[in-house]
């Protein structure tokens, strides 16, 4: 029965440290699955509002789950939407107390008609004011100066602008320039503007910043005068008295070609939702679609915490892998949301092995599907295998020679041992010293006894000869 345990430890050991490594296919696929989860391929969606928006889509921020698409992966232009990846970028590489030199092509090579605060050439100023210049009075100047700090020149910080995209699962998406003026190499879809927003609103102070009315930037080198910036987003701030309930954060962008954009994060009744519309003409349509829309997903949408709710009815010590050895135990969050009316009962679970994230111990994932869709995806660990087997680990030290030498064998200790050892093997020595000696010494005598027997032979001859 021990033997039995034993292999059955090592079986689920030796599992859990192959399986990250062995199951890359099956990562490369995980990785390949759409960032977001149309919610409408596995159940009937309320019907939506009517909107003037070109292009549109609201998600639910903390399940991924499309809630309402409309032309959501058509190419549009973003105009100033644009610099919410910028700031993202920003946040994620650069303190917010670092300090912004504005050079002469960040402040002069504008596209005209450019929004701007009029920054001029070795003008310095803080990442956090830069990001409120960016994001509040949507400062074109500024969003070049930050690109110039970040990566030492425009093209460069573009670059780093279509990596992250591409990182974020965007399908419809490549930037030309860091503020969204005009140009055919400059474009994105409502499915990717959403993406990108998703993983802006993370960042509590980036969510702080966007959801700005006004701000005041204090004189700098080259400004003796305060600066004053007012946002103009029709939901989250009283600009055309339009305000949100709900709306905490958001960006709006306007260009001849993209019309007006507008992107926009609210949360009420345990919702997170992201609306993004795109190419409609007028500030106010933008904020009107948006607010229809957000008012379709708060009245018929609830999200559920499917980690928690699998915490709750677990029976003590019971776990997702039913082994007397080993538990998967869940890692990190996980969010479905569903229409009114639909029950989580319905959504069936399984589990798929194959790592996910091997640097946090990810050796499965477990999936809830609706219909035959899988709508979320909880990453397993393995529990340690003390949480089953509560065993004091044994710590092995090293004895110190004194500890050695006294160590008992035999009755003796080893010290004794070794001098008895040593005594014998010098004896052994001496004794075949003293035969070595004693046996040159009988050879020598043998010599000699042979000497004198010849000499006396050849006297013997000599006196025989003479007579």
């Amino acid at each position: 029965m021990k033997r039995h345990l034993i292999r059955r430890i090592f079986c689920l050991l030796l599992c859990a440290c192959l399986l990250p490594g062995g199951m890359s296919a099956r990562a490369a696929a995980a990785a390949a699955k759409p960032a977001l989860v149309t919610l409408a391929d596995a159940v009937s969606l309320p019907e939506g509002p009517e909107i003037v928006s070109d292009y549109a889509v609201l998600i639910e921020a903390r399940s991924g789950a499309i809630l309402y698409d409309k032309n959501a992966r058509e190419r549009s232009a973003p105009a100033s939407i644009t610099k919410i990846m910028t700031a993202l970028l920003i946040m994620e590489n650069c303190d917010l107390n670092e300090t912004v030199f504005f050079s002469y092509r960040a402040c002069h090579e504008l596209a005209s008609g450019s929004s701007t605060i009029s920054r001029t050439e070795g003008e310095e100023m803080s990442v956090l004011d830069c990001l409120y210049a960016l994001l509040v009075a949507s400062a074109n100047e500024v969003a070049q100066a930050l690109a110039e700090h970040l990566s030492g020149s425009i093209e460069a910080f573009v670059g780093r602008m279509n990596e992250r995209a591409e990182e974020l699962g965007c399908v419809n998406t490549h930037f030309a320039n860091p503020h969204g003026t005009p140009d055919p190499d400059h474009y994105t879809c409502a499915y990717d503007m959403a993406l990108i927003l998703r993983q802006a609103v993370q960042y509590d102070r980036l969510k702080e910043i966007m959801g700005t009315g006004k701000y005041q930037i204090a004189p700098t080198n080259k400004h003796s005068e305060i600066t004053y910036l007012r946002s103009k987003h029709p939901l989250v701030t009283d600009y055309f008295g339009k305000k949100y309930e709900g709306a905490v954060a958001g960006k709006t962008g306007h260009t001849s070609e993209a019309l007006n954009t507008l992107a926009t994060y609210a949360v009420r009744g345990g919702l997170d939702l992201i609306c993004v519309v795109l190419h409609a003409d007028g500030a106010t349509v933008v904020g009107d679609d948006s607010a229809a829309l957000f008012g379709y997903g708060f009245e018929n949408f609830f999200r559920t915490n499917m980690q928690a709710r699998a915490a709750e009815s677990a029976s003590p010590g019971q776990a997702f892998l039913g082994s007397d050895i080993l538990d998967l135990d869940s890692v990190g969050g996980c969010y479905v949301t569903l229409p009114n009316g639909t029950s989580v009962d319905e959504l069936t679970s399984s589990i798929h092995y194959g790592s996910t994230d091997a640097a946090k111990d990810q050796v499965a994932v477990k999936e809830y599907a609706l219909n035959g869709v899988v709508l979320a995806s909880l990453p397993l660990k393995v529990d340690p295998v003390t949480a089953k087997l509560p065993i004091t680990p044994e710590i092995h030290q090293e004895p110190s020679t004194k500890e050695i030498l006294r160590t008992k064998h035999l009755g003796l200790a080893l010290i004794y041992w070794i001098i008895i050892g040593g005594s014998l093997v010098v004896l052994g020595l001496l004794s075949l010293l003293i035969w070595g000696i004693i046996r040159l010494f009988r050879q020598e005598k043998r010599l000699e006894e042979r000497s004198k027997r010849s000499l006396s032979r050849m006297d013997a001859q000599e006196k025989n000869e003479f007579f």
